[in-house]
């Protein structure tokens, strides 16, 4: 029973997760046509594609202004996306010790573990969103698209 418990748990929290970060409609598309996202994740190009006859074509450094700016709008880019991966791990443990606490019927050790569950997953997620807010930050600085739309 308990298996089955948290298969229906996992299904759930899957699907949970999936349509509420769906990209909806054209918001999430970034200016230039070429960079759309998936969940919320960019593409490692983003800032340095351009649409020409209907393609999309990623500019070369020399284009861009120098080799340094499109490497790291490249890193930061990855960089982004891997801080809101973990964002998403963060709040899918938020909840797992959300049901930790719901489930442990006032046992002080399980109690208390979800309480740790939940104490660290909720720092991972500020961590998360402060490294997202200084990569944004930085590829503003460099000139790139910061918001992926």
């Amino acid at each position: 029973m308990k298996k089955i418990l948290s298969f229906i748990f996992a299904v759930a929290l899957g699907a949970t997760v999936t349509v509420a970060t769906f990209p909806v409609g054209s918001a999430f598309a970034a200016d230039d046509g070429c960079s759309n996202t998936f969940i919320g994740l960019r593409p490692w190009y983003m800032g340095l594609a351009k649409k020409a006859d209907g393609t999309c074509i990623i500019k070369t450094p020399t284009e861009v202004g120098s080799e340094a700016k499109f490497v790291w709008t490249i890193i930061l880019n990855i960089s982004a996306d891997l801080s809101l991966l973990v964002g998403y791990a963060a709040l899918i443990f938020v909840i797992y010790g959300g049901f930790k606490y719901i489930l442990s019927t006032g046992e002080p050790g399980k109690v208390a573990t979800a309480k740790m569950i939940i104490t660290n997953a909720l720092i991972g997620l500020v961590i998360a969103i402060l490294a997202t807010v200084i990569v944004n930050t930085i590829l503003a600085v460099l000139g790139g698209s910061a918001s992926g739309g």
